[in-house]
């Protein structure tokens, strides 16, 4: 029997984190797809792998979680990687090694099937355009997309003014950090001083967006429409690290989002899954992501 579920390609870079306790799989769309695919969620990942022995184990970890691999192409760039440090906070920063594979996302013809025989959901970031060959490809997925979901994902020094304000201006739901609205806020002629002054600047700005999405780290998130605002103070674990807290939360938020939970609830469960994902070393940590979600909130509404 055919799948109900609406289809999400998640599309970007695919790499290994390489942590000082070693190599964890990794990459912000990736890790959108891992926790989508185990929420139950029709998710391709369209990506590139280089054809070497780290492309070789990519693929073999993606195949080992079931995740759909019918998009993901090889070429010959090294796949990616990442040297990952982790402050005294356990917070990430990156090193990202260029080129990789995933700078050459090649626009296919299963991709051009995919986009004429429905129109998925398509979540893309601002880093996978930092090479002229994948930056392409994504421009030919965006017309024919359902909704258009952009997790801008700053890494420097890989983006400009000019990218980020075309990407934004395309997108339906803007996912973004705390201090990236700060830093697009500051391009402005006039920035405005809080987030919610500075969020409808964005919404005047980006006219297309219909919901922005803002994380705040450990002090949760907040939810905003054009009329509305859906605030949420996050939840308190012992942090590992924070490498793909904000991938969960945006996949959580996706798949609650798109089965027609109020706003609210999408908001308090992707906070939830975030702070799981804190509890856990890397990206992609085995867990029962509803059981663990269900029980950070019963413990939450026991204080």
């Amino acid at each position: 029997m055919p799948s109900t579920k609406q289809t999400i390609i998640c599309f970007g870079e695919i790499l290994w984190d390489m942590l000082p306790a070693g190599k964890l799989a990794g990459g912000a769309p990736m890790n959108v797809a891992f926790h989508l695919n185990r929420l139950g969620e029709k998710v391709f990942p369209l990506t590139a792998l280089g054809r070497d022995e780290l492309g070789r184990e990519l693929m073999e970890f993606l195949k080992s979680k079931n995740i759909p691999t019918g998009l993901i192409q090889w070429n010959s760039y090294p796949t990616g990687k990442v040297l990952v440090k982790l402050n005294e906070k356990n917070e990430a920063t990156y090193t990202i090694e260029y080129p990789s594979a995933w700078d050459h996302i090649e626009w296919t013809e299963s991709i051009a099937t995919l986009f004429t025989d429905q129109s998925p959901v398509l979540v893309y970031g601002s880093l996978a355009c930092r090479h002229e060959v994948s930056r392409n490809t994504l421009e030919r997925l965006l017309p024919g997309a359902a909704i258009r979901i952009c997790d801008i994902n700053l890494r420097a020094p890989f983006y400009s003014e000019d990218l980020i304000h075309d990407l934004l201006s395309k997108a339906d739901w803007i996912k973004i950090n705390h201090e990236e609205l700060d830093l697009i806020n500051s391009w402005n002629a006039a920035p405005e001083p809080g987030e919610q002054d500075q969020v409808q600047q964005l919404f005047a700005q980006y006219p297309r967006a219909s919901l922005i999405l803002v994380t705040r780290g450990g002090d949760g998130a907040a939810c905003y429409e054009k009329n509305s605002t859906h605030d949420h103070p996050g939840f308190k674990v012992e942090v590992q690290d924070t490498i793909g807290s904000g991938d969960s939360f945006l996949a959580m938020f996706i798949s609650r989002k798109l089965s027609g939970f109020p706003l609210q609830v999408c908001l308090e469960d992707a906070c939830a899954l975030g702070a799981v994902v804190a509890k856990y070393p890397g990206a992609t940590a085995i867990f029962d992501a509803e059981s663990e979600v269900k029980k950070l909130k019963e413990l939450r509404k026991l204080n």
